[in-house]
């Protein structure tokens, strides 16, 4: 693999080994590495976990776990993601401290996505969680490898299941009016 550019979108390699792994639980697990690259699954595995890769490794991994399980899917992946995290070392640190500043309340808990979000991508647009009625998580900028289906799904699903590691509920709706052409959309948060 080419060095990566410091301007291109990139995900760490822990994230990607995750979503890998969190396939490989799949009864179809078969079926859906089949849709990925064996060059991609193998720069993976041999990445180590603090290493920059590609950005459009994501999506292509969402693409085919939707591919073959739909947008449910890349939903359960996504969620199961998050309820796996508090037990990576990377978000101990970034999730004690959220909750002894800001407590448990669930929407609370949101603050911290902005700041995992630095951890796990670079270059991927920025994010920030807008505290009205309802709670907005706001992604700007997001580049174009990214504005696809299974990435919207997958936020959806990290957002819900973020509460839901917080002890409350909730449901996120998506306005995307202008994702396509600036990149910028909101995920609304309804507890």
């Amino acid at each position: 693999m080419r060095p990566l550019l410091e301007t291109e979108p990139a995900f760490k390699a822990s994230v990607l080994k995750m979503m890998l792994e969190h396939v490989d639980e799949l009864p179809e697990a078969a079926q859906v590495r089949r849709r990925i690259e064996p060059q991609v699954q193998r720069e993976i595995a041999e990445a180590s976990r603090t290493q920059w890769l590609p950005g459009a490794w994501g999506p292509a991994i969402y693409e085919a776990v939707a591919a073959v399980l739909g947008e449910t899917g890349v939903y359960e992946l996504a969620a199961e993601m998050v309820t796996a995290a508090p037990a990576m070392p990377m978000f101990q640190p970034l999730l004690r401290g959220v909750i002894h500043i800001f407590g448990r309340e669930p929407v609370e808990l949101l603050r911290a996505y902005p700041h995992a979000q630095k951890f796990t991508a670079r270059n991927c647009g920025t994010c920030e969680v807008l505290f009205a009625r309802p709670a907005t998580v706001r992604f700007q900028h997001v580049p174009e490898l990214l504005r696809r289906r299974v990435w919207q799904v997958g936020q959806v699903a990290v957002i819900e299941a973020t509460l839901a590691l917080a002890g409350g509920s909730g449901k996120v709706e998506i306005d995307a009016a202008e994702f396509a052409a600036t990149g910028t959309i909101d995920f609304l948060v309804h507890t």
